[in-house]
């Protein structure tokens, strides 16, 4: 089983959700949240301490994905294009909103 990290994209703000990638399907396992509104990677962690089926090396990776996301936005997100960022972040699924 394999988690995706999943990414609402804005100059304002990120949403960040994660879902469960199956060989012939995506389920969502947390609901979006939205940083820098909220503590967004601290829910994310705290949602995935719930959930036991998923492993602590999965969890670890798509937690530190989140991160360098974030970070990247934090530094980049005025600057850089949506393409540019899916081309950085291949691993994540990528959503381009216009707020």
């Amino acid at each position: 089983m394999q988690l995706e990290l999943k990414i609402l994209w804005s100059s304002n703000f990120l949403g960040l959700a994660i879902d469960q990638v199956n060989t012939t399907s995506k389920s969502p396992i947390t609901t979006y949240y939205f940083w820098p509104k909220t503590e967004a990677w601290e829910q994310l962690k705290i949602e995935l301490a719930f959930k036991p089926w998923v492993g602590e090396q999965e969890k670890i990776r798509i937690l530190n994905s989140a991160t360098e996301v974030m970070s990247f936005w934090q530094l980049n997100r005025t600057t850089e294009t949506i393409k540019s960022v899916i081309n950085r972040f291949p691993e994540a699924n990528f959503v381009k909103i216009n707020a």
